[in-house]
C-alpha cells in the first residue's frame, strides 16, 4: 500500500511538471489592469484555454504577487508554457511599445496638444508654453498611452542636462549668447547639417550674426510657413514669418527641431574660420565661400549643375 501511494504521488508530481513546462501552443496577448486581483487574472486566462493548476495558483498566492502585479499588457508566444505564463507575471514582463524622438523632429509631430498643455499646466508654463528644441532625440518604451506624458517630461529634463552642459562649456566668444540662443542655433544646424560639418555650418552662422548679416536659411523659413509642401518657391522667401531668416535679420524666436546632442555641443563650439556662405554638394558634404562671387559660382557648379 505505501509503494501504491507512493507510486501514485510520484506519477502526479511528474504530470505537473509536464503540464507545467508543456508548450500551450497558444498565442494571444492578455492585460492585466487596475483592480484585478489573482482571481481575475486567472479568469481572463482561462477564457484563453489556459488553466493553472491549484498547485500553481496556491504559490501565486503565497508569494504575494498579488500585491505587486505590474499592470500592462502581456504577450503569450505559441511556444509559452504555464511556467513561462508565470514567470511574465511574476517579473511584470509586460509588452512595451517603442516611442521614438528623432533628431530633428518637430513637438507636434510626437505629442498631442492635449498633453502638451497638461504638461505646461503641470508645470506652471501657461503663458510661455514653448517646447520646441527642448525633447532630446531618443528612443522611450512605455506600455500605456498615460505614459506619455512621461515620456515628454522626461525628454525634457535630459535635454536641458545636455544644454546647461554645453552652455556652461561655450566658447568664450559666446559669453553673451543665451542656452536658448545655443539651442536656436543647435535646431537649425540639425536640419541643415550632417554630424561631420556641424561645427563649420555653426561657425558659419556666427560669422554671419556677426557681420550682421541675414541668415538666409531654408530650413527657418520652411518652419514659419503654414502650408509648406516640399517644395521652396521663391514667394515663400517673402513670407511674413519671423522665422524668415531672409527677411528678418538675427536668429529666429525659437527652435525649429529638436536638436541631437551633437548639434547642441556644435552651437557651444563653432569651429573658428572666414566662411560666410555654404552650398550643398550631396546629402551631408558642402562647399563653403569667403564671399559672394564665390558662392554664386559654388551654387551654378553644384546646383544648377552648370
Amino acid at each position: 500500500m505505501k509503494y501504491l501511494f507512493f507510486l501514485i504521488f510520484s506519477l502526479n508530481i511528474i504530470f505537473y511538471i509536464f503540464l507545467i513546462f508543456k508548450p500551450l501552443n497558444i498565442e494571444s496577448d492578455f492585460s492585466i489592469e487596475g483592480g484585478n486581483n489573482l482571481s481575475k487574472i486567472f479568469y481572463n486566462l482561462e477564457e484563453k484555454n489556459i488553466y493553472f493548476p491549484k498547485a500553481i495558483k496556491l504559490i501565486f498566492n503565497v508569494s504575494g504577487i498579488d500585491k505587486k502585479i505590474y499592470l500592462g499588457n502581456y504577450k503569450i508566444n505559441n511556444s509559452d508554457s504555464l511556467i513561462d505564463i508565470f514567470k511574465k507575471i511574476y517579473f511584470g514582463k509586460i509588452i512595451l511599445k517603442r516611442f521614438i524622438i528623432s533628431e530633428g523632429s518637430k513637438l507636434i509631430d510626437l505629442f498631442s496638444e492635449e498633453i502638451i498643455k497638461s504638461y505646461c499646466q503641470t508645470m506652471n508654463l501657461i503663458n510661455e508654453c514653448e517646447l520646441e528644441g527642448y525633447l532630446k532625440p531618443d528612443v522611450y518604451f512605455y506600455d500605456r498611452e498615460s505614459e506619455l506624458f512621461s515620456i515628454l517630461k522626461k525628454s525634457i529634463e535630459r535635454q536641458k542636462i545636455d544644454l546647461k552642459k554645453s552652455w556652461r562649456a561655450r566658447d568664450s566668444k559666446l559669453k553673451n549668447f543665451s542656452k536658448k540662443e545655443i539651442l536656436i542655433i543647435a535646431s537649425i544646424l540639425e536640419k541643415e547639417s550632417c554630424a561631420n560639418e556641424r561645427k563649420k555650418i555653426s561657425g558659419v552662422i556666427y560669422n554671419r550674426l556677426q557681420n550682421n548679416m541675414l541668415l538666409q536659411m531654408d530650413s527657418t523659413t520652411i518652419y514659419g510657413l503654414k502650408d509648406f509642401n516640399g517644395d521652396l518657391k521663391k514667394k515663400d522667401l517673402r513670407d511674413s514669418s519671423l522665422y524668415n531668416t531672409y527677411m528678418h535679420k538675427g536668429l529666429p524666436p525659437g527652435p525649429i527641431s529638436n536638436p541631437s546632442k551633437n548639434s547642441i555641443f556644435a552651437a557651444a563650439q563653432p569651429e573658428e574660420h572666414e566662411y560666410l556662405y555654404f552650398v550643398a554638394k550631396d546629402k551631408c558634404s558642402h562647399e563653403f565661400s569667403t564671399n559672394y562671387d564665390d558662392h554664386l559660382k559654388a551654387v551654378k557648379k553644384y546646383q544648377l549643375r552648370k
